[in-house]
């Protein structure tokens, strides 16, 4: 409402028609946050069990348990908007929620991409190092789903072999979609 500088009945609207319009989306945003709100830690790629932990989640459910509902008959009336220590207590406790809330809902997709690319570059290295290129074909950054390589222009097949490995990296963190992966061939890094 206040980003949008709209009325509170339309973006109420927005966001009934957003929940709407993405079910699978606000469902994947509840199940992530009510298992890490539970559990203290969020599965960033099930196949690896890498995880992310919440560090102070202990003592957060501690505090959770602690709002009663005589903690909040007496919280609005003597300490909400007063910005004194509960109120700012209570104000950090559900922006740590919140803050973990996000990271449930992007962890997974952006760290099994990572993981991704890690299991590409691990077979392409592989491969390079079985042809016979080691110290002439240079992996030059990793930038998020991205690889960036210097190899001689004679190795013409080079582009085909990263693709062909980005794609299989893929294929084996998700079953269920194809992940296409196209190079793109210059002097310089193009994206």
């Amino acid at each position: 409402m206040q980003q949008l500088k709209c009325s509170e009945e339309e973006a109420k609207k927005l966001v009934a028609n957003y929940e709407e319009g993405f079910k699978g989306t606000i469902a994947f945003a509840k199940k992530g946050s009510a298992f890490v709100r539970k559990n203290g830690y969020i599965v960033i790629c099930p196949m690896t069990g890498h995880r992310l932990y919440w560090y102070d989640h202990q003592e957060w459910l501690e505090r959770q348990e602690s709002f009663t509902k005589e903690f909040w008959e007496e919280y609005r009336t003597m300490h909400k908007g007063t910005g004194d220590n509960i109120a700012q207590m209570v104000s950090m406790h559900f922006k740590a929620a919140s803050y973990y809330d996000r990271l449930a809902r992007n962890s997974p997709p952006q760290g099994t991409s990572a993981c991704m690319t890690k299991k590409a570059v691990t077979d392409i290295f592989n491969w390079i190092v079985d042809n016979g290129y080691f110290g002439i074909i240079l992996l030059c950054v990793l930038v998020h789903d991205e690889t960036c390589w210097e190899y001689p222009k004679e190795i013409t097949i080079f582009p085909k072999i990263v693709s062909d490995y980005m794609q299989k990296a893929a294929a084996y963190f998700c079953k269920k979609i194809d992940i296409p992966a196209e190079p793109a061939v210059g002097d310089h890094w193009i994206h």
